[in-house]
């Protein structure tokens, strides 16, 4: 059975605080940017398994505008992500496809909008911690383990 307990409701996520933070590349979305430029949207996830404020935590819509002006930015989270010095991408794509579920750092700082204030990626660092490990052999669920 399930029973409503308001003691363990939570008031949600607490905005993150400024810092250098451990995460994973979770999702991203390739689109057009507002100035007609090719962007890649990308999203994070703060990791459960490293010490650290804010586990489990999203930072959303992290946006790498393709123009030459911006490629320094693509260049230093491909680098944070320890892509190898010299990699060729055949596209965009192919670029995001590798960079998905990558460990590395990013620096959070605020950024306002419409009076409210959210994470914002400042920068990149390569990921002090080894990969989460693997979970040990398959998980076995029997009757008598699902409540319905």
């Amino acid at each position: 059975m399930f029973k409503i307990n308001h003691e363990e409701a939570g008031q949600g996520f607490e905005l993150i605080a400024p810092g250098d933070y451990e995460v994973t590349v979770i999702n991203y979305e390739m689109k057009k940017a507002e100035s007609g430029n090719n962007r890649i949207t990308v999203d994070y996830e703060i990791r459960s398994d490293v010490p650290q404020n804010h586990q489990g935590q999203k930072i959303l819509y992290d946006g790498f505008t393709i123009t030459e002006k911006a490629m320094w930015r693509l260049q230093a989270v491909s680098k944070a992500a320890k892509f190898p010095d010299g990699l060729s991408f055949n596209s965009y794509k192919e670029w995001a496809d590798t960079l998905l579920h990558k460990n590395l750092v990013v620096t959070v700082g605020h950024r306002e909008y419409n009076g409210n204030k959210y994470p914002e990626v400042k920068g990149f660092k390569e990921s002090q911690v080894g990969a989460p490990a693997p979970q040990s052999g398959p998980i076995t669920v029997g009757e008598d383990d699902v409540p319905f």
